[in-house]
């Protein structure tokens, strides 16, 4: 397997870190998208991106090695971590509170986000958390619009 490939997937060597890497592939994401300008041009295509490079590696990860979801590939972390927090006001706290809920589906795993992580091909490596991004997306902009 490519070097360069490996080094994508586990987001840097964020997810050989022997300790929740998830946890910490996830913040790491909240301190990049936090620079990020609330720019809606800008965070869609940088999420379209984000989402097509990474199902792409998943995808060849899995044709070439046949492993579902080893727990170093934190790269879909990043893709629903940014989903999460997408055109979010930049505030402490919001990103603070979409990380709390996003670990929280990404870890538990409710709402068929367990059942999209059996989809074959490498898809699922990134499915359930794309999913665990927009069910965070929906909650957060829930919350923003009753505040």
């Amino acid at each position: 397997m490519n070097k360069f490939i490996l080094l994508l997937l586990s987001f840097f060597n964020l997810g050989k870190v022997r300790f929740a890497p998830g946890t910490l592939a996830s913040i790491f994401t909240a301190i990049i998208w936090y620079n990020i300008p609330n720019i809606i041009t800008i965070q869609i295509s940088l999420i379209v991106i984000i989402i097509i490079i990474s199902s792409f590696l998943c995808f060849y990860y899995n044709m070439n090695i046949k492993k579902d979801d080893p727990s170093f590939i934190v790269l879909d972390e990043f893709c629903g971590m940014s989903i999460s927090l997408f055109m979010l006001p930049k505030t402490y706290i919001l990103f603070f509170v979409s990380f709390l809920i996003f670990r929280f589906f990404d870890i538990f795993k409710p709402l068929y986000i367990n059942e999209s992580q059996k989809i074959k091909y490498g898809i699922g490596i990134m499915m359930d958390d794309i999913l665990s991004g927009l069910y965070t997306l929906a909650i957060m902009n829930f919350i923003l619009f009753f505040l």
